[in-house]
């Protein structure tokens, strides 16, 4: 009779995600911006070294403008989804001034970390106060987007939060041009030893908002992405 129930709850989990959460690409994220051009430098030199050991991951460098910390990403079928996703973040503000009141977090990164061979990011690093406070309060903006079926919901506590900064990821070259420079990301690996022994010290910076970004799209000067919504995360002090 358990085994039954279990796969009857199954089912219907199954037929809830299915029509709330259609297989379909990503279209819009929330996002911890990382604007300082001091950390944008390094994430550049950085790049410059790994392509020096390996030149054909030149096309798999991440803009450094890009630099973020991704809390989630979803899929906006429509207008009226984005809207949703606004009015979802504007609701988050109580569990910033809860989480931070009125400074925002800063948090170091030190050392590279990967995913299999086919990402390359800085890891957060070391912890802190900061961390953890940021650790709950994305753990409780994920609980609210769930909350408004803007994301599919997680079974049990749900995965663990890996904060990181993306420095080459193999699917960008996955178009015709980059495939002719860089072999294609069907063949592209990041092996350890095009990374192994570089100093990867990004330094501390603050994370004065969250951001409701699109993926794609027309982005500002600053070469990020599009920013249709912002939520501040505590007022920074003078000097920072």
């Amino acid at each position: 009779a358990l085994c039954l129930a279990l796969r009857c709850m199954s089912a219907r989990a199954a037929t809830f995600l299915s029509r709330h959460f259609p297989a379909t690409r990503p279209t819009h994220f929330l996002a911890l911006r990382l604007g300082d051009p001091r950390l944008h430098e390094r994430v550049r030199q950085l790049q410059a070294q790994v392509v020096a050991r390996e030149p054909t991951l030149e096309p798999c460098a991440v803009p450094p403008e890009r630099s973020h910390l991704t809390v989630l990403v979803f899929h906006a079928a429509d207008d009226a989804d984005v809207q949703r996703a606004r009015d979802a973040l504007r609701d988050c503000a109580p569990l910033a001034q809860r989480a931070f009141g009125q400074a925002p977090p800063a948090l170091s990164f030190s050392g590279l970390g990967s995913f299999g061979q086919n990402v390359l990011f800085a890891r957060v690093g070391p912890a802190n106060a900061d961390l953890e406070a940021l650790s709950r309060f994305v753990e409780d903006v994920r609980q609210l987007y769930e909350h408004r079926e803007l994301i599919p919901p997680s079974p049990g506590e749900g995965p663990a939060w890996v904060p990181h900064v993306t420095l080459l990821k193999t699917s960008r070259a996955s178009s015709p041009k980059k495939r002719r420079r860089g072999g294609g990301a069907g063949r592209l690996r990041i092996r350890p030893e095009s990374y192994e022994g570089l100093c990867a010290d990004l330094g501390s910076h603050a994370l004065p908002s969250l951001e409701l970004c699109a993926m794609r799209g027309g982005g500002a000067d600053s070469g990020y992405y599009p920013v249709l919504a912002e939520l501040p995360l505590g007022q920074l002090p003078l000097g920072v």
